[in-house]
This record gives structure tokens, sequence and C-alpha cells, in this order.
């Protein structure tokens, strides 16, 4: 993760990358509701709460956001869906958040983020 992405922003920054999280988690509900009346279909329930909490902690962003861009691409084919309007800002949220990073304010910036080096005391570099 830490080779995906070259920094972690802080500040506004962060905080912008923090409410495109949010956002892309909030676009999926239609999914939710669309797979409430089919029981045969609970395994799109189950990824989309999945993807909804990766997205709201940032954890592993890459995989959530490229299944958010695959589930709308499969929702967009189908036609019996009609969810056609409701799933097109989904792929485009998903590769913005993709391209950008999950910010500071994530669980991969915490577990995989920068690192500073010390040796023998005195401080090498600073990362963060």
């Amino acid at each position: 993760m830490q080779r995906t992405y070259s920094m972690f922003p802080l500040g506004a920054s962060g905080g912008g990358l923090l409410l495109l999280r949010v956002a892309l988690s909030a676009a999926l509900w239609p999914f939710l509701a669309a797979t409430l009346p089919s029981p045969s279909s609970s395994y799109v329930f189950w990824l989309v709460i999945g993807m909804s909490l990766s997205l709201l902690t940032g954890l592993l962003t890459p995989l959530a956001c490229v299944s958010c861009i695959v589930l709308a691409g499969s929702q967009f084919v189908s036609l019996h869906s009609g969810l056609a309007m409701q799933v097109l800002p989904v792929p485009l949220i998903a590769m913005a958040l993709l391209l950008l990073g999950p910010g500071a304010y994530s669980m991969d910036a915490r577990l995989y983020g920068h690192r500073v080096l010390t040796l023998s005391g005195k401080k090498v570099a600073d990362w963060k």
C-alpha cells in the first residue's frame, strides 16, 4: 500500500479525501435498496456493506474502489436494475478516490503510511 501512493495528505486535503470516501460510501446505498427484495442477491448486499465499511474506515481503499467500479458496471449493464442514473456517479467517484488515495485520516495511512527512521538515537529521515 505504501508504494501505491506517494503520500497521505493531511489537513484540508486529507479532510477532502475523507469526504470523498464518505460520499462514495453513501452513493452505494441505492444498491442495498435494489438487493433487499431479492434473497438470491444477498451476496451483493454483503458486498456493498463490506465496501461501505471499508471506505468509511479507509481500510483497503484501492480494493474497495475497484469493487465499486465493477459493481456499478455490472448494474449499469443489466437493464432490469433500473439504477442507471443512480449508478453513474459511483464509478466516477471511485476512480477519483482510486487515483488520489485514501488520505491521512484512514486506516491505510495508519497501517501502511510513512515511517520515521532513527539510527542510534539520531533522526535520519522523517516521511510523515
